[in-house]
């Protein structure tokens, strides 16, 4: 039970996770695990989840004596105000690049799939105010609101998943052989990028109840991550085959758009595409939440919803220019933000675990 209503679970932090990274998950993972993994690329999961699981144990450690801290408290404990500050503002910097990263994807994949012909600035502009509006009431709205929208995308991914089994050829899954295990592990990169996010939840830590479970939800969440991943590339190689999907750039869509029910009814991508309004208004919700987080601790603020408005609003203006056009967008992400993920997400936060046990600060 909650001690607090201004403070969400465990439990509810990891379901923010989950949606949102989802939405970079349906689009980069079939790709880069055919890519690499080329027919075993549907067993990439299996390998990636490890080092995710590696994450948990380090988070809970991070917190096990620090239950009502966030991840920047954690830091400047660690490393002191000045050297704290300056990771804190690598933090933000990157952080801010994602939001706006976010918000252009969301864009573009409604520009790509259902609406070719409509201004981009339609849907930045309109999920961008539905996202500031949701966000004043803070992160136990978003969080409550996570649970439910996270049922019905669970729900509609499951389904979509079934109605695809008749399409799926065993042939473009097998065989899998022990010549498959160095191809599996270089494809785990982007998975490994992707999830390294749980880190930035902890940025409002403060605001979560309960974590010393951390490890229990978190290992939770790996075990729907695992099956969440293989589901998605069963659904994706093993309907077209790996050469067919390293070539397209939305991949799950694609299949989507084969799909039909009874031989009747067709074109439900309609449905896959709505569901990920789902993903990206988490996604962002939770992005403008952790920045706003960041900068409070940076300037020692006492509230944080004052800042929503000037980053909503450069969460708007930068996303027009990091990117000329799609394929600039997907190279960016592919190019520089796995890799600063899995820094941010990974490699900073066992630094902070080592020096802070070195220093005796955790």
């Amino acid at each position: 039970m909650l001690s607090s209503r201004e403070k969400i679970s465990t439990r509810q932090a990891i379901i923010l996770f989950i949606l949102f990274m989802f939405s970079s998950l349906l689009w980069l993972y079939p790709f880069t695990a055919a890519k690499f993994g080329k027919q075993a690329g549907w067993l990439t999961p299996v390998f990636a989840i490890f080092p995710y699981i590696g994450l948990v144990f380090v988070l809970q450690a991070l917190f096990k004596n620090n239950r009502e801290a966030n991840l920047s408290d954690i830091i400047f404990k660690t490393f002191g105000r000045v050297l704290g500050t300056v990771l804190l503002i690598l933090y933000l910097i990157w952080m801010l690049l994602t939001l706006g990263i976010y918000v252009r994807f969301f864009a573009e994949k409604f520009l790509s799939s259902l609406l070719p012909n409509t201004h981009m600035n339609f849907f930045t502009v309109t999920l961008l105010a539905t996202v500031f509006y949701a966000s004043q009431r803070g992160v136990v709205y978003i969080a409550r609101t996570a649970e439910f929208l996270f049922l019905v995308f669970s729900a509609i991914f499951f389904i979509i998943f079934i109605i695809t089994i008749p399409n799926f050829e065993v042939i473009n899954l097998f065989p899998v052989t022990h010549h498959d295990i160095l191809p599996l592990m270089k494809s785990t990169y982007s998975s490994i990028g992707i999830w390294g996010s749980l880190t930035f939840v902890f940025f409002f830590g403060d605001k979560i109840n309960d974590k010393e479970h951390i490890k229990r939800f978190g290992l939770q969440g790996a075990v729907y991550l695992v099956l969440a991943a293989l589901m998605i590339s069963i659904q994706t190689i093993g309907v077209y085959g790996y050469s067919v999907i390293e070539r397209l750039s939305l991949p799950y869509v694609f299949v989507v758009k084969g799909v039909s029910i009874l031989k009747t009814i067709e074109r439900i991508e309609s449905v896959t595409v709505a569901s990920w309004i789902i993903l990206d208004f988490i996604a962002i919700s939770v992005t403008l939440l952790i920045l706003t987080s960041i900068i409070k601790s940076i300037f020692a603020l006492t509230d944080e919803r004052s800042l929503l408005s000037p980053v909503t609003i450069f969460a708007f203006i930068f996303s027009q220019y990091i990117a000329r056009n799609r394929f600039e967008l997907e190279n960016f992400f592919s190019l520089i933000s796995i890799p600063a993920n899995i820094i941010f997400g990974f490699v900073f936060p066992l630094i902070i675990l080592v020096v802070g046990k070195i220093r005796g600060k955790i």
